[in-house]
């Protein structure tokens, strides 16, 4: 039961993936607010989320800046369903618009001024390329946001400095600058943020 729990967390879908997604939506709350305040947010950013779950990211954000656009993808048909049900008013005024599949393989045909991942880079099969792949979409003076708490078991304050250190490396590498990491003390682990731009 605990593993498939674990993997409703990765690609939620029936009864334990609406279980988890609302599991999500309420323990990510403080972690999204904080993260979303790392984006700096302008009156008419576009914006791409970067596993958007149940979508409460989103509606955060769509609800305080209505001149924002955003897209989303995420792997979960499932998180697609519940973010869409959350988020109907802006999708059908064409604000925002949802994707189901992998980061690396998202083709929009527009530039985005500011990326948000919550709780999602540890889940990304080719992260460097990916990174690589969303610095090409950033426009130039762009902001990337990646935020991640450590679930896997027996995660410390630790895990989540040493994850810091990897996710600042990795966007240096993928052509990022300025990479800058902040801390949030929340239950059950600590919660690491790492913020750069597009120079």
């Amino acid at each position: 039961m605990i593993d498939s729990m674990a993997k409703q967390f990765e690609k939620p879908k029936g009864i334990l993936g609406k279980l988890a997604g609302t599991i999500m939506y309420f323990e990510n709350r403080k972690i999204n607010k904080w993260s979303i305040n790392k984006l700096r947010l302008n009156k008419f950013d576009k914006i791409l989320e970067i596993g958007f779950g149940p979508g409460y990211g989103i509606k955060t954000i769509m609800s305080n800046y209505r001149g924002i656009e955003m897209d989303g993808i995420d792997l979960s048909p499932k998180m697609k369903e519940e973010a869409t049900k959350r988020n109907k008013e802006w999708i059908d005024t064409g604000k925002v618009h949802l994707t189901v599949g992998d980061v690396v393989d998202f083709k929009p045909d527009h530039q985005y001024n500011k990326m948000i991942s919550v709780n999602n880079y540890p889940l990304w099969d080719q992260p460097l390329t990916s990174l690589r792949h969303l610095f090409q979409l950033l426009k130039q003076g762009g902001r990337i946001v990646l935020t991640v708490q450590p679930r896997e078991e027996g995660s410390t304050a630790n895990t989540a400095k040493q994850l810091g250190d990897r996710m600042s490396k990795d966007l240096l590498n993928a052509g990022f600058k300025n990479p800058e990491v902040s801390y949030l003390d929340v239950r059950p682990v600590l919660t690491v943020c790492v913020t750069a731009e597009k120079i």
